[in-house]
């Protein structure tokens, strides 16, 4: 955790840090070395899942983050920092993507932003919800206009966005290590992001996904900036109690870990690696994990799923594209 009192002068080094995890997805800090895992010595099996690559957008996308697939649009919505992932330059935006063949419907659709990253949608498909550094920006999906901007208190680096069954919105703040939930049930004029939890346990908190059925709010953490490296925990959303996904490194995956989904039944997650360049399959219950896709390329970011279709989309920050790659049978 960045204690309040020295917050502003270890801000410049922290945000050093993380510009180089986020967007390069190179790890190098003098005479510090990342040890990351061998897969092929210490992963469990956890199946055999087979990848068949589908389509890539054209590279005119700029660093997107996330990736957020809306049903009802039958859309991609795509998150772009467009720069530094924690300069207020108004050069983010946000695209709308085909998922049928990647094609993109509308580069610009949504512009004025800073450095938007995680996006969650609405549980009735009307508002987009996204992290923009230290807001949280509510967009409508019909037109594409800034409905209104909610401010994190004491937030630094707002990352991954995600809603639960009841359509709270929660963010995380990989620098503050913080969480920070809006309750919808206040109703928009009264509603504001609070602070919901903050612990050092969060390492580094990055990528959410909410297991509905268990009550349970599940983090990849990218680690401490001063040795990044970090795994994965589960929050339970009543008593906000944290403990890991099994044992990182051996079985559940350990490094700069990013974005996170679920498959339809929730028993496997799929986590990605920025700075590996990877695609972890990873068992719900914390017992063993592989390398799904080995994308030979670094900034691999928030993903997304297709649930019906069987497809995942993972955006390469660094390649200004996504890939999306179809998942030809079920892990057992």
């Amino acid at each position: 955790m960045i204690a309040n009192n020295k917050r502003n002068s270890q801000k410049s080094l922290v945000l050093s840090s993380l510009l180089i995890v986020v967007i390069s997805g190179i790890v190098l800090f003098s005479g510090i070395s990342i040890n990351l895992i061998n897969n092929s010595q210490v992963q469990a099996q956890v199946g055999q899942t087979k990848v068949n690559k589908l389509w890539e957008t054209p590279t005119n996308l700029k660093n997107p983050e996330s990736v957020a697939y809306a049903p009802k649009q039958n859309v991609l919505f795509v998150s772009n920092v467009n720069g530094k992932p924690d300069q207020k330059d108004q050069n983010g935006f946000i695209s709308k993507v085909s998922p049928s063949n990647g094609g993109i419907i509308d580069l610009n659709w949504v512009t004025g932003l800073n450095a938007p990253k995680g996006i969650a949608i609405s549980n009735d498909g009307s508002k987009l919800y996204v992290s923009d550094i230290t807001d949280l920006v509510q967009i409508d999906t019909a037109n594409g206009k800034i409905i209104k901007r909610f401010n994190a208190p004491g937030s630094s680096f707002l990352n991954d966005v995600v809603s639960d069954n009841q359509g709270n919105i929660y963010t995380s703040d990989t620098i503050a290590n913080t969480l920070y939930k809006l309750d919808v049930n206040q109703g928009n004029s009264t509603s504001s992001l609070e602070t919901w939890l903050q612990s050092p346990q969060l390492n580094g908190p990055n990528g959410l996904h909410v297991d509905n059925n268990k009550n349970k709010l599940v983090v990849v953490s990218l680690g401490p900036f001063s040795k990044p490296g970090g795994g994965v925990e589960i929050i339970d959303l009543k008593n906000k109690t944290i403990s890991s996904l099994g044992k990182a490194g051996t079985t559940a995956p350990f490094g700069g870990l990013d974005g996170i989904e679920s498959d339809t039944i929730g028993t496997h997650y799929f986590v990605t690696d920025n700075p590996a360049g990877k695609v972890y399959d990873v068992k719900a219950d914390g017992t063993g994990f592989r390398t799904l896709i080995d994308l030979h390329t670094k900034g691999s970011a928030d993903l997304g799923t297709i649930p019906g279709q069987s497809t995942i989309i993972i955006p390469l920050m660094q390649d200004n594209k996504l890939v999306a790659y179809k998942l030809e049978q079920s892990t057992k």
